[in-house]
């Protein structure tokens, strides 16, 4: 039979799992952000409306060029957490932020005031080193960010599955009033009528560019079911966002 050296085998387990906790504890001490990569830094950030309202977001990478991400209804901030680390890979600083009674942001939701909401944001994004804004929604998001884009001048837009009117919010009347460059996207098939919006924003706005998908995903669904969107808002910031204005197109 065996002899066991019980003090021994203690002192080795008490080693063995002083090795363990040091080791999780220098994993813990380096590890990023709760939804970091490695290669994007992003952190949760806050700031107030110009009616005082405290709105709560993530803020992803830093560049000259800051992009607003405005949620659909009834999403919040994190349906944007996987774009908004593939635009600060591509060298821009994107702001997923939740609207006014949204997930912590102060309430109640009030949707005719989510366009105050993004000129919060963007002013956000001007005190953290942006020069340049780029205003990006989903659904309701999209309109709110064409909506605001009439007194805000952003120098582009991006509009996905955005309705041309919902619960308060009319961007109808923008059509004439956003001059800059304008990407609209949808699906054909969208059950809430996102193409038929995109067709008339396309005849009214003065600097339309449609892109147009197969099947019925809506707002940043439509970015998850067809990845190859989210590079087409890439290429669409490069020709008219650039982080180096030198790599403008002719």
């Amino acid at each position: 039979m065996a002899v066991v050296n019980t003090p021994k085998l203690l002192r080795g387990l008490l080693v063995a799992l002083l090795l363990t906790a040091a080791g999780c504890g220098a994993k813990s001490a380096n590890a990023p952000d709760v939804g970091s990569s490695a290669n994007v830094r992003e952190r949760n950030v806050s700031f107030n409306t110009s009616d005082g309202k405290r709105l709560t977001g993530r803020l992803f990478g830093s560049s000259t060029v800051g992009i607003t991400l405005a949620h659909m209804y009834p999403a919040d901030a994190t349906s944007w957490y996987p774009v908004a680390r593939k635009l600060a890979a591509a060298g821009y600083m994107a702001l997923a932020f939740n609207f006014r009674g949204y997930a912590d942001s102060d309430g109640p939701k009030t949707i005719p005031k989510t366009p105050f909401d993004i000129q919060a944001a963007r002013d956000y994004l001007r005190r953290n080193g942006a020069r340049d804004i780029v205003f990006i929604g989903a659904s309701m998001g999209g309109t709110a960010s064409i909506v605001a884009a009439q007194t805000s001048d952003p120098i582009a837009v991006v509009a996905v599955s955005a309705p041309l009117r919902f619960l308060g919010l009319d961007a109808v009347p923008a059509t004439t009033s956003v001059q800059r460059p304008v990407l609209l996207m949808a699906a054909r098939d969208d059950p809430s009528g996102a193409f038929g919006a995109l067709q008339q924003f396309a005849r009214d706005l003065p600097n339309p560019v449609t892109k147009v998908y197969a099947g019925d995903a809506h707002g940043t669904n439509l970015l998850s079911a067809r990845p190859g969107a989210v590079d087409e808002i890439v290429q669409f910031l490069q020709r008219w966002a650039p982080v180096n204005p030198a790599t403008v197109k002719p």
